[in-house]
């Protein structure tokens, strides 16, 4: 679609996504350093928010000027390349977690780490996106489970454990 108003909501649909994913993600992070005492996958959750930030600057960069398109395009390629990379890398280090994560620490791992290898391959990139797609459903049900258990005492004392 052209015009200002697609263009428009496109753009509204980029920050959406965005904010989505920082709120996810620091959600996700939240819940592994203060109900699991669990660090060790922080510099990845900070890489993906910025791989993230990235890949909707990108596609703000092609929104705003077409010449830039193609540019752009392969700009987003690489991105998606690195952030295979750090989906890899972050569910190898979300798998040194203690707990079973509610039962799905192994399901959410593997699938994560099927849409990072889906990335890095670029034609299998539609395949990464609905592994990504099943890794979010998953963290859904981790957050509804995590909101079943009762916070501990560090947790309702708002105490940094870093």
């Amino acid at each position: 679609m052209e015009g200002t108003g697609a263009t428009f909501a496109q753009a509204i649909l980029i920050v959406a996504s965005l904010g989505l994913f920082v709120y996810i993600l620091s959600s996700l992070k939240q819940l592994l350093n203060l109900r699991f005492q669990f660090h060790d996958a922080d510099l990845c959750i900070s890489y993906l928010l910025w791989g993230n930030l990235s890949l909707s600057l990108f596609q703000f960069l092609a929104l705003l000027n077409k010449e830039f398109e193609s540019a752009v395009g392969i700009l987003s390629v690489m991105a998606y390349i690195f952030f295979g990379i750090l989906s890899i890398m972050f569910a190898t280090r979300l798998q040194r977690l203690p707990d079973s994560l509610y039962g799905l620490l192994n399901p959410y791992c593997k699938i994560t780490l099927v849409s990072g290898v889906c990335f890095i391959t670029v034609l299998l990139l539609p395949v990464g996106i609905l592994a990504g797609a099943v890794t979010d459903v998953l963290l859904g049900i981790i957050f509804f489970r995590a909101a079943e258990h009762h916070p501990s005492t560090q947790e309702i004392l708002g105490t940094p454990h870093e």
